[in-house]
């Protein structure tokens, strides 16, 4: 009987887990932001024609703005493409997809890991309600499929070293190859957590055959091959070389800044303590140091705005102290809590050695470890307020813990279904699709449509909503040369142009239409249409009184040249 219901709640966390990811897809976040639009784009270009927005056929790597995308999403999503049009719905059917088999495989995952069932089931439930996954799995990032593989991945191996499962091993290391194709960071993290497994497993290793260990080599090889030619390619190392604080030339800048200050101090202090070597190691320490950040975890989260809702942390409050608390009781756990251990600690010093931080997208993959650790503090407590002998006492304080996680669980829910649309609408680029579907309607009426480089508009936002044909894109696009950061920044497509405006002469061109920003616009000039983002409160105090009023903030102002 137990069994069953246990069963049941099980398939009731994943039907939970399924709405949670499905609900509004299109619609929450509200909007669509660059990195989305680039994607569904080239994965409809690769549906239509075979080539992606460059013209290249079948890509390892999508050039897109420069920052070099890799395959796995921009492939997987062909389908949903296929199958939905393109669409907002089909862009993030991915990252719901495999956020939601992420879930699934997340129970099993933990059950074959620990051989604890309410453990896993316990974990499954927190990780079908985090505000970090379910924010991942909502979006388009790439980092939802990575984390699904390695799940698996890890599964895989470690049924395999327990149980000799030869054919088991062999996908399992083929899925952590997978990984270095899904996100740019996973290109070190996957092969570093690939190897701990292996280390931490070492014992089992024989019960792996010799053929099986030549097979999975020369098919690792096979996968690898190109990853390995186009390593130094762009796409490649290079497509990395701005992110990672060793080479970021935005990151030396403050560092060099700093050491000039010591200029005139004697040269061998200098060396040996303002050396860019020095500094750079501790900028890297202080970066680790940032992931141990409460404020990120459990109260405010990431505040760039397209990685969280900015008033809800990546977990959520009441999880903090049953983390500390399972942290402090995976380490006992020798037998497989050094495997989460391990798993928290590589991706921290990893995820440190890039700028940004702490950064949501790099670190993600930290919520395996973490959720197990709350997850271990939450049957630990359970256990300790059920043995309380007073039963007007246990209930009391039973009541009171599940008061406060259900009100921490509605706060979030709330803000991210009606707070965050409204508040981030700027950051999603609400206002893009009501842009370029005016344009698109109404573009056969002009001979130009020029877009002013100071407006911000992304012009994968206007191939995106129009569906713009990609032959046409491919035949007359005309780029800038490439920044050198590798950055590509398009100048026109068909009658689209985007430049900076010479409001003197490109008024006076027939039959066009310029666009720009609201803040940029002439003032002598009267607009065609104007563009707004949804309306929202303004609170402000002012002395000790409050004001509030609603506001509209525009955005893009359409003119019309005569």
């Amino acid at each position: 009987m137990k069994l069953n219901i246990k069963l049941l709640i099980l398939l009731g966390i994943f039907v939970i887990a399924f709405i949670l990811r499905f609900y509004k897809l299109g619609d929450v976040p509200n909007g669509l932001y660059q990195d989305e639009t680039s994607i569904g784009y080239n994965a409809y270009s690769i549906m239509t024609t075979g080539k992606d927005e460059y013209g290249k056929i079948f890509p390892l790597y999508f050039k897109s703005f420069g920052d070099y995308k890799l395959p796995i999403y921009i492939y997987s999503a062909i389908i949903p493409i296929k199958l939905f049009g393109l669409n907002a719905f089909a862009v993030r059917f991915p990252s719901a997809f495999f956020g939601f088999l992420t879930v699934v495989m997340f129970y099993f995952f933990i059950k074959e890991i620990t051989d604890k069932k309410n453990l896993a089931l316990v974990a499954t439930f927190l990780l079908t309600i985090n505000p970090w996954h379910l924010h991942y799995s909502r979006a388009t990032f790439e980092v939802s499929i990575s984390l699904f593989l390695f799940i698996v991945g890890t599964y895989l191996l470690s049924r395999a070293f327990k149980k000799g499962k030869s054919i088991e091993f062999f996908v399992g290391t083929c899925l952590f190859i997978l990984c270095i194709y899904t996100y740019n960071l996973t290109r070190l993290l996957s092969p570093i957590l690939y190897f701990s497994v292996i280390l931490i497993y070492k014992n089992e290793l024989k019960k792996i055959s010799k053929g099986t260990f030549i097979i999975s080599t020369i098919f690792s090889i096979f996968l690898l091959t190109p990853f390995i030619i186009s390593f130094i390619s762009g796409g490649g190392i290079s497509s990395a070389l701005g992110t990672l604080i060793f080479s970021s030339a935005a990151v030396k800048a403050p560092l060099l800044e700093l050491r000039s200050y010591f200029i005139n101090i004697p040269p061998i202090i200098s060396k040996l303590f303002f050396s860019i070597n020095a500094m750079i190691l501790l900028q890297y320490l202080q970066n680790i140091a940032s992931y141990f950040s409460i404020n990120f975890f459990f109260i405010a989260g990431s505040l760039h705005g397209n990685h969280g809702i900015g008033n809800v942390g990546q977990f959520y409050l009441f999880e903090l102290p049953l983390f500390i608390y399972g942290l402090i009781l995976s380490l006992k756990h020798n037998s497989w809590g050094k495997i989460f251990v391990l798993w928290g600690i590589i991706t921290i010093l990893v995820a440190g050695a890039t700028r940004e931080v702490p950064h949501a997208t790099r670190s993600f993959f930290l919520v395996v470890p973490i959720i197990v650790c709350i997850a271990l503090g939450v049957l630990a407590v359970w256990k300790k307020i059920i043995s309380i002998k007073i039963s007007s006492l246990r209930i009391g304080i039973l009541a009171i813990c599940l008061a406060f996680a259900f009100y921490n669980i509605i706060y979030y829910f709330a803000s991210y279904y009606i707070r965050f649309p409204i508040a981030y609408a700027k950051a999603w680029r609400t206002t893009d699709k009501e842009l370029s579907l005016f344009l698109a309607q109404n573009e056969i009426r002009y001979d130009k449509i020029i877009f002013d480089k100071d407006a911000g508009f992304i012009y994968s936002s206007m191939l995106f909503y129009s569906k713009y044909p990609p032959l046409d894109f491919q035949k007359t696009s005309m780029r800038e040369a490439d920044t050198s950061e590798g950055f590509s920044n398009i100048k026109s497509f068909g009658k689209y142009e985007f430049r900076t405006i010479n409001w003197d002469k490109d008024i006076k061109i027939p039959n066009a239409l310029i666009i720009t920003d609201f803040l940029k616009k002439p003032k002598d000039l009267s607009a065609l249409t104007i563009f707004y983002y949804p309306l929202r409160p303004i609170v402000l105090a002012v002395e000790q009184k409050i004001i509030s009023y609603p506001f509209r903030e525009p955005s893009y102002v359409v003119y019309e040249t005569h």
